[in-house]
């Protein structure tokens, strides 16, 4: 079965690029425009894992994040990976501290992506009980 990954950016045309390359990569994908449309739409899709952008209008990626990670079951955490145009080692720190499991900057290779997502679909797969 194909693994769903939550596309979040609020650039139309960055989740459109994204989630083309990611359905050439055999995965399905679902798009939000914002944090809070991500927020509810990972509780309805169950993606299995997340691609966010950082900064947002309504909800920024990290507040979004930490609300994801808040409402996963103890023993499930699903992959969120936080791609931004902003790269700096604050912004890193700071991701990871909302609970971010990578930080990719902008812009990113179709080759750049593959990697990241199968790496952290692949850690998951081995974090599950």
């Amino acid at each position: 079965m194909k693994k769903k990954i939550l596309v979040v950016d609020d650039d139309a045309s960055i989740r459109e690029i994204l989630a083309t390359q990611l359905g050439r990569l055999n995965y399905d994908t679902v798009t939000a425009a914002d944090g809070k449309e991500a927020v509810a739409m990972f509780k309805t899709d169950k993606p299995d894992l997340v691609l966010m952008d950082v900064m947002m209008p309504q909800m920024d990626g990290l507040t979004a994040c930490q609300k994801i990670r808040s409402g996963e079951k103890k023993g499930s955490r699903v992959p969120i990976l936080f791609l931004t145009a902003r790269g700096s080692r604050q912004d890193q720190l700071t991701s990871a501290l909302s609970g971010g499991d990578d930080f990719i900057s902008k812009p990113i290779s179709l080759q750049e992506l593959r990697e990241h997502v199968e790496k952290a679909l692949e850690r998951s797969k081995n974090r599950q009980p």
